[in-house]
């Protein structure tokens, strides 16, 4: 008996060391922690209408390039304010402005799901999108700057990885929901358990502690007020980033069409989507660790050819092979964004990095808003196949551009500066 005591005793002393130990993580990690299911919460729902865009097309008989339209009106709304909120983030605590994010687009979205009309749709998709306008540049800025000196590269990946298990889960649970109800309840359930998220994150953070991490002051040149220290490296970086966001965004626009024509039932959409955002996933974490071995442009040239080549093949392929190319196009069409996002804070000091996350994300964002409109129209003029024809040509045009980037990877840029 007294055997199984001390056997029982132990048992409760080892769980208690774990609580504390996991509890002592949290308190160490808790702005990223916090800062990566915010971003969970964002991403996924600014994917949450790829699947739905077929279904609401056919209840308003769109024509492509309304869907784009739509598409489009979400994408800007998330994206010309990116550098008023950066700049914002200097004045005001980071993990507010994160939460009111996450609350907006939930408040929108449940608004979205209450409209009659077409016009009311976009009225509230660029309500809602505004919100989105948030979590990018000042997610991306406050943890890089609480984990500048030893942490930055894994919590930022940490943080982008956060994004990506959003993309992944949103689509299941609206294939999951699209069982029983319409694309508009698929939109008040996610908002309203967005609105219940973010005011449970506004409780727990609702007091600002020290961060544990946070960085040693350092002494970085003076003369730019936005702190970029390589403006042609920053615009290089912009010119990919708008084609890569294009590509992104019209790809996932018009893909779900795709997948009708072949036959594939609209519950399916969500669950293919989810392939693509996996792979998606996996891109994100594998690129960034073979672009610190590779160096920047042979993973971009890789990334860019292979999704090219995806492209290309999806209007031909087979619907039983098709989730292998799912993944693959996944993998490669994140391959390029990681680079980028991982380059532009070597290109940005520490004190200014919200302010060039802003400037980036809103040229990399507005890209994506204006992309599905004009594939709308090319959609409607030649047909679908020739949306994903002309989508792979202007892809492969990044190779050309990233050729500056063939003798540098993005920690010779930043050494360069401030060794």
């Amino acid at each position: 008996m007294g055997s199984r005591s001390n056997l029982f005793f132990a048992i409760l002393c080892s769980l208690k060391e774990k609580i504390s130990s996991y509890k002592a993580t949290f308190n160490n990690h808790n702005y990223l922690i916090g800062s990566s299911f915010l971003h969970l919460m964002n991403d996924g729902f600014f994917v949450i209408l790829y699947p739905l865009l077929p279904l609401i097309a056919r209840e308003f008989n769109l024509p492509l390039f309304r869907v784009g339209i739509l598409r489009a009106a979400f994408s800007f709304s998330a994206s010309f304010l990116q550098l008023p909120f950066a700049l914002l983030s200097e004045k005001f605590w980071e993990m507010f402005l994160l939460v009111m994010g996450v609350g907006w687009v939930s408040t929108g979205l449940i608004a979205m799901g209450f409209t009659v009309t077409f016009v009311q749709l976009i009225l509230f998709s660029i309500l809602s999108g505004l919100g989105g306008n948030i979590q990018h540049p000042v997610g991306s800025a406050f943890v890089s700057r609480i984990y500048d000196k030893k942490w930055r590269g894994s919590t930022i990946g940490v943080l982008n990885f956060s994004g990506d298990l959003g993309k992944i889960i949103f689509p299941l649970l609206i294939s999951a929901i699209l069982l029983s109800f319409d694309w508009r309840t698929c939109l008040i359930i996610l908002g309203s358990m967005g609105l219940l998220f973010s005011f449970s994150s506004g409780w727990i953070f609702r007091k600002k502690k020290d961060m544990p991490y946070q960085k040693e002051v350092i002494e970085y040149p003076t003369g730019n007020r936005w702190g970029i220290t390589s403006p042609a490296r920053f615009i290089l970086m912009s010119l990919i980033g708008i084609i890569d966001g294009a590509t992104r965004t019209v790809l996932l626009t018009f893909i779900p069409f795709l997948f009708l024509q072949k036959g594939i039932p609209a519950s399916k959409t969500g669950f293919l989507l989810t392939i693509l955002f996996t792979g998606g996933a996996l891109g994100k974490l594998g690129c960034g660790f073979f672009a610190d071995r590779l160096g920047n442009f042979k993973i971009i040239l890789i990334t860019e050819v292979l999704t090219g080549l995806s492209i290309l093949i999806f209007p031909s392929i087979q619907p039983t092979i098709l989730i292998p190319l799912l993944i693959l196009c996944g993998f490669a069409l994140n391959g390029t964004s990681t680079v980028l996002y991982k380059t532009i804070a070597d290109l940005v000091t520490p004190e200014r990095r919200a302010r060039g996350y802003g400037i980036f994300y809103s040229i990399y964002l507005g890209s994506e808003a204006f992309g599905p409109i004009i594939f709308g129209f090319i959609g409607d003029a030649l047909g679908l196949r020739w949306i994903f024809f002309i989508l792979a040509f202007i892809t492969f045009l990044i190779i050309p551009l990233a050729l500056p980037l063939r003798n540098t990877s993005h920690t010779d840029i930043v050494s360069a500066h401030f060794e």
